[in-house]
């Protein structure tokens, strides 16, 4: 797996500092969370990784974190995440370009869905 600039190119559509608000469903799909708070995804220089800073309210809990996505793998046509957060905690997860432009990430018993608005003045979240 390697990243190139030209397979990193879909991330312009998340690339910049985002008021991101959404809602942590159960393994049934009931509500038990409220998100709130901003993400910043950038290009790290050479265009080959994206970083994501996460500074967010997860119901009572204040997340901050660091990501790195990259490494692009052509048979899944996913993108390789590495987390870690201010707890000392990290983990890997997938990140996948859906047809309607929404993101989905993967991994580490948690499924997220983001839908960036077309002016990107928002993005949506769905945990």
């Amino acid at each position: 797996m390697t990243a190139t600039a030209d397979n990193m190119r879909a991330f312009e559509t998340i690339v910049g500092r985002w008021r991101t608000s959404g809602t942590v469903l159960d393994e049934q799909g009931e509500p038990v969370a409220t998100i709130d708070g901003t993400d910043e995804y950038e290009w790290m220089p050479g265009g080959r990784w994206i970083v994501h800073r996460v500074d967010v309210r997860m119901g009572d809990d204040h997340v901050h974190a660091l990501e790195l996505i990259g490494e692009h793998d052509a048979v899944t046509d996913t993108y390789a995440m590495r987390a870690f957060d201010g707890s000392g905690a990290y983990g890997r997860m997938t990140a996948n370009l859906n047809a309607d432009g929404s993101w989905t990430f993967l991994g580490d018993g948690m499924r997220s869905t983001l839908w960036p608005s077309e002016d990107k003045s928002s993005m949506t979240a769905r945990w």
